[in-house]
């Protein structure tokens, strides 16, 4: 696809549209599949991280997986869709590892969206890592790698920014 220039938009598009994406990663996030402690669950949240953050760029895509990740994991832990009950711990670490891996991809896109995807995935899953490692020891971080299975979502996220694109016309929107 030819890179286009980027539609101009306003900074309140952009902020609703952030605000936007962060309820839908909220609910992407509530929507999950648990897994065995330390991990919670694999959440449908990091294909709407790398579409926000790659049509919107790092900003968006930071405070969108940050913003949406806490208020999905507090719901889905209240809601009971997310394993172990509600959690300080696992809510810092959401927010510490999904808003990195949305500000990297966000960075990373113009040079190659699906090793930015790759990337963010690494990012997130060593962020769980190094913050379990200090918190619970190497023996149960090590089972961090299994957020490893977040790649399964780029083909999906890369079938969603074609359609987008081709329906609004764009590559990208900020």
């Amino acid at each position: 696809m030819n890179q286009k220039t980027p539609v101009p938009i306003s900074r309140t598009r952009i902020v609703a549209l952030t605000s936007v994406l962060a309820a839908l990663i909220a609910v992407g996030t509530m929507i999950a599949i648990p897994m065995p402690f330390p991990l919670a669950a694999i959440t449908l949240a990091p294909i709407i991280i790398f579409v926000t953050s790659i049509l919107l760029g790092p900003a968006a895509g930071l405070a969108s997986s940050v913003i949406g990740s806490a208020i999905g994991y507090s719901f889905g832990s209240a809601l009971g869709t997310i394993p172990y009950g509600f959690s300080y711990w696992f809510l810092f670490g959401i927010v510490v590892a999904r808003g990195p891996m949305g500000l990297s991809v966000g960075f990373l896109r113009k040079k190659n969206e699906i090793i930015a995807m790759i990337l963010g995935v690494a990012v997130e899953t060593l962020l769980f890592f190094g913050l379990d490692f200090l918190a619970l020891g190497f023996g149960t971080a090590i089972l961090d790698f299994g957020t490893l299975v977040d790649l399964i979502f780029i083909p999906v996220t890369y079938g969603i920014l074609v359609a987008v694109r081709r329906n609004l016309d764009i590559t990208y929107l900020a």
